[in-house]
Formats: C-alpha cells, structure tokens, sequence
C-alpha cells in the first residue's frame, strides 16, 4: 500500500477534512484496509467503537465487499451470523462478541434472552431480527463462487438456514396469512428512526415506570445531533421491556402488542431473498413450492397494502390502528428491488425519485437518496435515518433501477454515491445536500470507517 494510503487512512477518522479519494485503486485499497481492521473473533464489525458486535443486515452487505478478494471470508460472515438463529427460524438483530472491544448498549444482559427456550445455547443474542437481506447475498456469492464444486456444502447449510428463517417470518411475523411480515421495533426496520415510527407511537401511550432505566453510550461515539432523540430511545427500551418481560414468547406475545407494522423495504429485501432462493434451490434441486407460494403472495401483498395511489410510492402499514401511514422515505422505493411495482407504479416512482421530493432543485440539490423525503416535515439533514444518504439503500435501489431497465437513473445514484466516499470517507451516513450548509465543511456522520459503506463500494467498482 502506497503511503499516501496509509496516511488517508490515518487522518479518516477527523470529521473536519474532506478526504481526497481520487484513484480506484485507492478507494479499493483504502475499502479493504476498512474491513480488515473491523475484523474481530472472526467476523467483521460495523464500524471500529459504535458498532462493536456482528449486526444482522450489515453481516450480509459486508460479506459482498470480500466475495471477490476473500471468498472465504465473505462465507464466514454469514456462517457466524447463522450461529445465533433460534430454534424457531429467527436470525437475530445482534450476535454479540464474547470478547466486545467497547462498551455497547443495549447488551446482552440488557436483552435478558438467556434462558429463552427458543435462543441457541451458547450464543448471546437480542431478541428481534432485521431485514432478511441473506438470501439475494447468497445468491450472490454463488454468481461469483471460484469454486463451486468445493462450496456446494456451504450453498446447501445456508439454503436450509435462510428458508428456515424465511418460514419464520410467515409463519410468526404473518398472523392474517397476508403474505407481509410485520417488524415489532424500529430497529427491526434497520431504519431506526424514521418519522414512520413517531407516527406509530403517537398511538401507543407509554407509562414513564415501563420505561427501565438505561444509559445510553452511543453519544460518547457520535455528536448528540446526528442520533436519535431521547424520546425515540425512551420508546425503543420501553418496547425492548415489554418483549423481555413476555420471555419473547410468539405467537402469543403479538395478542396485545402495540406496534406491529408491515415496512415495505423489509418486506421487498423478504421477496427479493425468496426470488433468489428459488434460483438457488433449483441449483441445489431442492423442491421450490414454497418459496413460490411465498414469492407470489408477497408480490401481491406489497401492491394490495402498501401502495399510496395518491403519493405514487409504498409506505408502510400500522397492523394495530388498520391504516397506511403516509411518510414518504427512501424504504418506499425499494419494491422496485423484488420487481413488485407494474410499469405505471415504477415510472411514478422514477418520476418522485428525479423530482424535488428526492433530487433538490437547481438552486439546492441533493444526492441521492434521501433516507427521509427532503420534503417531510421531519426531514433532518444530520440526523439518523431522518435524511442523510446511506449506502446501502443506494446500493438496493440501484439494483432495482437496473432490474427496470433504468440504467442511466441508475448509473446517476451509483456514482453520487462513489462521490460522497471519495469526498468525505467511508461514513455511516452522509448530509443529502450538495451545498453545504455555511461553516459546515464535512458531509460524513455517525461512525467513520464504517464496514457495509467499504463493502458496498467494492461490490460496485468490481462490477
């Protein structure tokens, strides 16, 4: 590695210099040593502090970056994932490490799943999951396997696991048998702090004693202005204390819970894995039935609930109150990932996606995407999820612009976002507006050196 390598990766940790990434070979280079140094008991961590433990969704997007330098590695990411799903099919949202490098809240205790009848013995887990991207990952790594014969093992244990939590999502996420699982925390979604979800909890009343007393350590690591609020964390512990006080015991827990909503993104990552499993099934010719039956009814689903005619977008729907909940956010676009949409929805999509909802105008544009619309009352520029661009939405849509035969929309979104990285790092997040804010010289929030934008990267500059 070149010195001027070293030394970016040196200086990539202040927040008020813009990194001049300015070659391929450096952004490659610079990706890998990110991944490299996040390694920790095996997998790789999200990010060096904020992040310390191996995180459900990021463990999937994080696998891309190695498939094509480190097959190995990218199966491995996945294997010790799959070592924390419960016996009923759930992959959890966190698989945390025996040996955590800093402190984390919540934690494993906080989570109380010790003695969970369903959790694995020997592994410490929370107690919800993510969106479950593993199975469009897998058939990734199987498009570019060096060896296919040699992987076969592996292909046929992660099929069987990822069908398994697959059947678990239908199975105990689906009571009405609609063909959409609904999430049961905003940190199901994998997009914490939506305005979505204040909109579901302005139905939900909290008793300030259900409320346990916790502290948080996310703001030792992060400015207080890029994360969520105190209230949102008030809400996410309080519901984390209704699942822990019921054992986490589905489906019976469901009867009298509160927040229950069917995200569109999720279920989109849901049917676009069981599209992919079907292709590898038919590789390992295993019987596809069911994953078709799944595939069919959620396709139909997503369009029958989730489709806003008058906003020409998916938003998502609060089981609890029977109604959509009209906010309009980067997740509204990802049908298009699981080819959900029909040619009308998508061109009305593509059409919100170029307009000033997403793009800005002339006089103050925007990179794409917005994780919340730069129109929504709530919109916050720095703030987690509520605005700034994340790159793996950017990653999802692009392939399902690409799956629309938007090349050139597509084309746009992957280089903005190989922009932002060569501008400003590898960050969590990034400010969506091109033009900075006066006094404000640096794009990049949340954590620095952070593994899924490293990954993602070279994902796109392998293609």
């Amino acid at each position: 590695m070149s010195f001027y390598v070293k030394n970016l990766l040196k200086t990539m940790t202040n927040k008020t210099e813009n990194i001049p990434l300015n070659s391929r070979q450096e952004l490659v280079s610079a990706a890998r040593q990110v991944l490299r140094n996040n390694i920790h008991d095996g997998f790789t961590r999200p990010a060096p502090s904020l992040y310390p433990h191996q995180w459900n969704w990021d463990a999937g997007f994080i696998a891309l970056g190695y498939v094509r330098s480190d097959f190995q590695q990218a199966c491995l990411e996945l294997s010790t994932l799959f070592r924390g799903q419960w016996l009923n099919g759930m992959v959890p949202q966190i698989v945390f490490s025996n040996h955590p490098v800093c402190k984390y809240f919540p934690g494993y205790r906080f989570w109380q799943t010790k003695g969970v009848p369903a959790k694995p013995k020997n592994v410490r887990t929370s107690g919800i999951t993510m969106p479950p991207v593993h199975g469009f990952v897998l058939q990734r790594l199987l498009s570019l396997a060096p060896d296919l014969k040699a992987s076969r093992p592996f292909f046929r244990r992660m099929f069987d696991k990822i069908v398994h939590l697959h059947q678990y999502c239908y199975d105990f996420r689906d009571p009405a048998r609609e063909g959409l699982a609904f999430i049961c925390h905003p940190w199901e979604s994998g997009m914490d702090n939506l305005p979505t979800w204040e909109s579901v909890f302005a139905h939900i009343q909290i008793d300030p004693s259900e409320v346990p007393h916790y502290e948080r350590v996310d703001l030792e690591y992060v400015h207080e202005d890029h994360r969520p609020r105190k209230l949102s964390y008030d809400r996410y512990i309080y519901l984390v204390n209704r699942l822990r006080e019921n054992r986490y015991n589905e489906p019976e827990i469901w009867q009298h819970y509160p927040f229950q909503v069917q995200e569109p993104m999720f279920n989109a990552i849901l049917n676009h894995s069981n599209e992919a499993l079907i292709e590898i099934g038919q590789w390992l010719r295993r019987d596809t039935a069911q994953l078709k039956e799944w595939f069919g009814q959620t396709q139909r689903a997503i369009n029958d609930k989730l489709w806003d005619e008058v906003r020409g977008i998916y938003v998502s729907y609060d089981r609890v109150q029977l109604q959509q909940v009209p906010i309009l956010t980067a997740g509204g676009l990802l049908p298009l990932l699981c080819g959900a949409p029909n040619e009308d929805q998508a061109d009305r999509m593509l059409q919100l996606l170029q307009s000033p909802v997403f793009a800005g105008t002339a006089e103050n544009p925007a990179w794409l995407c917005a994780s919340t619309a730069l129109n929504e009352p709530q919109f916050d520029p720095c703030r987690y999820w509520r605005g700034p661009v994340w790159i793996n939405i950017n990653w999802m849509l692009y392939q399902g612009l690409l799956r629309y035969g938007q090349t050139e929309q597509a084309e746009r979104l992957r280089n903005e976002s190989l922009e932002l990285i060569r501008r400003f790092g590898f960050w969590e997040y990034y400010n969506p507006w091109k033009n900075l804010p006066a006094g404000e010289q640096h794009g990049g929030y949340g954590s620095n050196n952070f593994s899924w934008t490293a990954a993602l990267m070279l994902d796109w500059i392998g293609e």
